[in-house]
């Protein structure tokens, strides 16, 4: 089945070369900084800032083109923070904060990141944040992917994913027909060149950038393109160097499965709790059977929630930090209960510039940033024989269809970028146990374009700024001092 969206997972991506495949030239942002950008306090400019206590926020709109190929046609918004160094009688420069996505907004990075690990850059630079084109205040459409309905009595598990697959297919098409032109553009290089716009914008000959979970991919592909304009870039919790979907799925079932090992052994030490077996044997054998309880009959909440076999799967693969949770759901869908991480949540409408509150996710962003660059997702029969071969491959969490399900019916091909090595500073980290991001993917990010890979003795996804080793990134971006190693993690 079409596996549940993770904003946690969503994602992805390079310089010596000034044009890359399917891209115009590099070199020259078009209509960058055609004029001034009027900054205003963002407590009193956008509606519903979500930032208590805001230190002094501003925001400001950037027009840029629409399509860099064509710079003289039609144009966009996007919007900008800025939280001034405080102390700027030491500013060294500006730093780009991109925090992740697809799908989120990004513009309060400049005021969240004042107050955590690496707060203390902001002494000495000007924090920028920024929400992507399609999200946010940014210019963007509204496409809700509507419910997914429930499938015929008896189906088979191929039936209901072929469902799920032939409604994303339908979604896709009227999303996209909302505004062709407009989704066609959403990509991670032309996110790339809109933070280069930016740049000028802000009369800076260079940037500085950091970049967590999607963010990172932002980054590689802005340094492909402008390494020169790379002051030090560092990117934690590291996206693949290349969108193949169906490899994306094959790493992140591997790092699961090996979580659930752990998890069985934890939960057969606290049987007298979850009563699901005294071994790990045992509690494999339960939970199977609850999976294939579930495919028979699902537990069906609201209209949009569907507990099945699938659904199981999808907790098994949780790291450490999640176990107790899975746990009690498990046990308490096994007694007949609704769980409280699936009752459902009012839906949160989707709204438009720094006039009204940008909440909630933007799916037709998060599918075009995967669908318009990434490789796979596109033919059923593939996908599911995919899903199938990783099922046998990782029988507790594998099989899920997760980034290869979303490109069902994508009316474009897309135009993969390869990554190429840069010589501006980058500094990569990766935590070694994480699921979301698996680290194997920032050691290919590393191969790939060069940069010093810091390894992180966790499994929690972008924690860097919340451990001790964030001194380490302050010292990168006030002297340019990459780190090799270790560095340990959240317990």
């Amino acid at each position: 089945m079409l596996g549940t969206r993770h904003l946690s997972r969503a994602a992805l991506t390079l310089t010596a070369t000034v044009c890359l495949t399917g891209l115009p030239p590099a070199a020259g942002t078009a209509g960058a900084a055609t004029e001034p950008l009027a900054w205003k306090r963002c407590a009193t400019t956008a509606k519903d800032w979500p930032v208590a206590n805001d230190p002094g926020t501003e925001c400001a709109m950037l027009t840029v083109p629409m399509d860099y190929a064509n710079p003289r046609g039609r144009t966009i918004k996007i919007a900008v923070s800025r939280l001034k160094a405080t102390d700027p009688g030491r500013r060294r420069g500006v730093l780009v904060i991109s925090p992740g996505g697809p799908g989120i907004s990004n513009i309060t990075a400049s005021a969240s990141y004042a107050t955590n690990g690496l707060g203390t850059l902001a002494a000495d630079h000007d924090l920028i944040g920024f929400d992507p084109r399609g999200v946010g205040y940014s210019d963007k459409i509204h496409c809700d992917e509507g419910s997914p309905g429930e499938p015929p009595p008896g189906a088979s598990a191929k039936a209901m994913a072929k469902a799920a697959f032939s409604r994303m297919a339908a979604s896709n098409k009227r999303c996209t027909a909302k505004d062709p032109d407009f989704v066609r553009q959403l990509t991670t290089s032309n996110i790339a060149r809109d933070v280069d716009a930016i740049r000028a914008a802000l009369d800076a000959p260079k940037i500085s950038f950091y970049g967590v979970s999607y963010g990172t991919s932002v980054g590689l592909t802005y340094r492909s393109l402008f390494d020169d304009r790379v002051d030090r870039m560092w990117v934690d919790s590291v996206m693949p160097p290349v969108m193949d979907l169906a490899a994306m799925d094959a790493v992140t079932d591997a790092v699961a499965e090996k979580a659930f090992e752990g998890f069985l052994a934890w939960t057969a030490g606290r049987d007298a709790e979850y009563h699901f077996g005294t071994t790990a044997a045992a509690v494999r054998t339960t939970i199977f059977a609850l999976r294939d309880r579930l495919d028979r009959k699902p537990v069906v909440v609201g209209k949009k929630i569907r507990l099945d076999g699938d659904w199981v799967g999808g907790l098994l693969g949780v790291g450490a930090e999640g176990w107790a949770a899975t746990a009690r759901d498990l046990a308490t869908v096994r007694e007949g209960g609704i769980p409280r991480s699936a009752r459902p949540d009012p839906a949160a409408a989707q709204v438009y510039g720094f006039d009204d509150a940008p909440l909630g996710m933007n799916t037709t962003q998060y599918n075009a940033i995967f669908c318009n660059e990434g490789t796979g997702g596109r033919d059923f029969e593939q996908v599911w024989a995919d899903a199938q071969n990783r099922r046998q491959r990782f029988p507790g969490a594998g099989g899920r269809i997760e980034f290869g399900g979303w490109c069902a019916g994508w009316p474009w091909p897309a135009i993969p970028l390869q990554p190429v090595k840069g010589s501006s500073p980058l500094q990569l980290s990766g935590h070694v146990g994480e699921s979301v991001t698996p680290y194997a993917w920032a050691v290919d990010a590393e191969k790939a374009v060069g940069g010093t890979l810091l390894t992180i003795q966790d499994g929690m996804h972008g924690s860097l700024s919340r451990l001790p080793c964030a001194a380490k990134a302050i010292d990168f971006f006030r002297t340019g001092r990459t780190s090799g190693g270790s560095c340990p993690g959240m317990q």
